[in-house]
């Protein structure tokens, strides 16, 4: 037998233990199919139906590693609700999934597909690839699910803006003084890292010797609170030592911020 064919064999062989190994698995498939049907319907109490109370939940937001339960859940459906509108999802293919030690079909759920629909605040289309996972209890109730897609690119591409700008009037001499403090891993890094952090862009003016901060955030609730954790809850004191670089000391720091009328033009 030649190599296509025994590739061939051991794939053919690999789907039909996987779609006929587990009796629970066409069950937990429309199940699975119709939370996502609940979705784009914006019908959140009979979504939550169908998940655990005890699910653990795990986002495609960066730097979240940890598990989010029930209510952040409930929170996160709800935000997709009120945020967006037409939402519908296009599976490519829904597929069986396997224990990861015994490599045998233990009735989960896997799909990779596209969303469509648009951002209800500014009218931007979406239309997002992704790939989710659904873990079943013996209720037959979703008690785990993973998601595997861009949040960042998504809400930078769709959502809302709300832009701050941040000016540092450098003292003379001090620019690489500046430059090397906010590289630091206490600097710019933990500001990106910081909740609502949305993107982090920074630049250095020879002309006006001005050192400029621009960010997106989720919202200007969070820039504050990260504001209020700089000046006064940061171990680093980062906001202090920046603030010993520029002219005039605490007057040198200008952040710009709330902001109003964002507007992008593309061609």
């Amino acid at each position: 037998m030649n190599t296509l064919k025994k590739i061939i064999l051991v794939i053919t062989v690999i789907l039909f233990v996987s779609c006929g190994g587990n009796p629970n698995y066409e069950t937990n498939l429309a199940t699975a199919q119709k939370l996502f049907e609940l979705h784009g319907e914006e019908k959140l109490d009979e979504q939550l139906a169908l998940v655990s109370e005890d699910i653990k939940i795990y986002t495609p937001m960066y730097g979240s590693s940890e598990p989010m339960g029930y209510d952040v859940y409930a929170s996160m459906l709800k935000g997709y609700h009120d945020n967006f509108e037409d939402i519908k999802y296009n599976a490519q293919a829904w597929l069986p999934g396997v224990d990861t030690l015994s490599l045998k079909p233990d009735g989960s759920v896997r799909t990779y597909g596209t969303w469509t629909g648009k951002n209800s605040i500014t009218g931007k289309q979406i239309n997002l690839n992704g790939y989710w996972y659904f873990n079943f209890d013996a209720d037959g109730k979703v008690i785990a699910q993973g998601d595997f897609f861009d949040y960042g690119g998504m809400m930078q591409a769709v959502g809302p803006k709300n832009p701050v700008l941040v000016t540092l009037n450098v003292l003379p001499g001090k620019k690489q003084a500046m430059i090397d403090l906010l590289n630091t891993p206490d600097g710019l890094q933990t500001t990106r890292d910081y909740d609502g952090s949305l993107s982090l862009e920074a630049f250095f003016n020879d002309e006006t010797y001005t050192y400029y901060i621009y960010g997106d955030w989720a919202s200007y609730e969070h820039y504050q609170k990260y504001l209020d954790w700089r000046f006064n809850d940061d171990k680093s004191k980062m906001a202090q030592k920046v603030m010993a670089l520029c002219v005039g000391g605490e007057k040198g720091l200008t952040p710009i911020f709330p902001n109003t009328d964002y507007s992008s033009f593309s061609n």
